[in-house]
């Protein structure tokens, strides 16, 4: 089976600070995805911009996401594909929405287009339609978690995404003189639970709780995840060729074979909520058991009923992902009255339980 990447493009990779569109970044990122399909690689290129392009374009900084994504999105498009034409590439773009992903009829034709465009040589060009669903429940929330659903969906092997900043700090680089590189992080929840545990927004640490996000899931059912300076000329080059660049995210072994309902599943919804259970219905859910709030122990990030939420044990090992049947004030709604007892958060039936 070949090899499939997925490489997601940030907005300030893209857009420089005068609003102009670096070209020689389209440039290194085309060429460094044609190089790699020249070696059997499948890339997927999922890319923002659309929105700042459309602000940019009216003059209007205050324009809605809505009506700046559907200005912006032909001209995000027209740089990549004037830029594919000199290098004779040809592409094909793509506007999703979550709903692409959540019908399974509509999942399962995704991935048979996919496939047949990977077999043509042609490389997908993929963006949210922020134009339909921008803010709404429909939407990913971020370019970043659509990227890391479709490595699910479509079983990368590797998810890059390509960012201004050279990967995960230890501190704000921004803002704090002496923060240093991460230059592998083996447990991803360790540095998602800071995030979350101090309530810190989705802008956080230079936007890095989405990319936590994104490699949180995607590194837990064994795909690896890597953060790079798109900035730096040949830095896609080198991690598409198995260079260690930037910040890498060790996938976790993971040797069961996900069935197509398993990515539907994973690939449908996500957030970045967990709960923290005991070593009592660690047991339960190993043995297939559901998740009852009896065995709750501490409740992290935003989640609404029906999300798919993270379930992790004492030492904050993700144990299983699955549909939390409450949100996240519900549920410590029930540990501040101890109303636990017979409350079922995730059915067996709705979860996945990690090796």
């Amino acid at each position: 089976m070949a090899t499939t990447v997925i490489v997601k493009v940030g907005t300030n990779t893209l857009v420089d600070e005068a609003g102009g569109v670096r070209k020689g970044v389209v440039r290194d990122i085309l060429t460094s995805i044609q190089d790699a399909a020249g070696r059997g690689i499948s890339i997927v290129l999922v890319t923002s911009g659309a929105v700042r392009l459309g602000s940019i374009s009216t003059g209007d900084v205050n324009l809605n996401r809505s009506t700046a994504a559907s200005i912006g999105e032909p001209i995000l498009f027209r740089h990549y594909a004037s830029e594919a034409e000199k290098l004779h590439i040809l592409l094909a773009e793509f506007l999703l929405t979550r709903s692409s992903l959540v019908q399974r009829q509509e999942f399962s034709g995704l991935q048979k287009t996919f496939e047949d465009l990977f077999a043509r040589g042609i490389i997908p060009v993929v963006n949210e339609n922020d134009a339909l669903v921008a803010d709404i429940g429909g939407s990913f929330g971020d370019n970043d978690s659509l990227a890391s659903a479709l490595a699910i969906a479509l079983h990368a092997e590797e998810l890059v995404i390509v960012s201004h900043i050279d990967g995960l700090f230890d501190r704000d680089p921004a803002k704090e003189h002496g923060a240093k590189l991460i230059g592998i992080v083996n447990d991803v929840n360790n540095e998602l639970f800071k995030f979350s545990s101090r309530g810190v927004s989705t802008g956080g640490r230079g936007g890095m709780l989405s990319k936590l996000k994104a490699a949180r899931l995607c590194t837990a059912v064994g795909i690896k995840t890597c953060i790079v300076n798109g900035l730096v000329s040949g830095n896609l080059a080198r991690i598409l060729s198995g260079e260690a660049v930037g910040t890498t995210f060790t996938p976790r072994p993971f040797t069961k074979a996900l069935t197509a309902r398993d990515r539907w599943l994973l690939a449908a919804k996500n957030s970045a909520g967990s709960l923290l259970i005991d070593d009592g219905a660690v047991s339960a859910l190993r043995n297939s058991k559901s998740l009852l709030a009896v065995g709750v122990r501490g409740v992290y990030g935003e989640f609404q009923a029906k999300e798919i939420i993270e379930v992790v044990d004492g030492m904050r090992r993700g144990i299983a992902f699955g549909i939390v049947d409450y949100s996240r004030e519900e549920i410590e709604a029930m540990l501040r009255e101890g109303t636990t007892s017979g409350k079922q958060l995730i059915h067996a039936n709705n979860m996945i339980v990690l090796e």
